[in-house]
């Protein structure tokens, strides 16, 4: 899980791409960051309270999409692809603004990405 969520080239990749719009690019994980809750807490720490919902939100849905596209790479034969998880990735974040995540909608990131 560890590669998965924050060794990964695709991964470091869908990080530095979810992070740099809200001014935190980089503080993606580094290829050899210890833990995914470690590189979530000292991301956390960078971002004002107000904004703190939103972020937890984004690292949600962005580490929900990685795991869904390394499924689909595992057991459907799907090959890895920055491209489709961030197509994915901006179609999952207007549906989770529909469903009323207001913080993450403040992020600003629909339109962005």
């Amino acid at each position: 899980m560890q590669h998965l969520l924050t060794s990964c080239v695709v991964a470091r990749q869908v990080w530095f791409h979810l992070l740099r719009p809200i001014n935190l690019g980089n503080h993606s994980p580094r290829q050899r960051e210890r833990s995914f809750a470690d590189w979530w807490r000292k991301v956390i720490k960078k971002v004002p309270k107000d904004l703190r919902k939103g972020v937890n939100s984004l690292i949600i849905l962005g580490t929900w999409m990685i795991w869904k596209h390394q499924n689909a790479c595992v057991f459907e034969g799907v090959a890895p692809s920055f491209n489709t998880i961030m197509r994915e990735l901006k179609d999952e974040l207007s549906l989770w603004c529909l469903a009323g995540a207001k913080k993450l909608l403040g992020l600003g990131l629909v339109a962005v990405l």
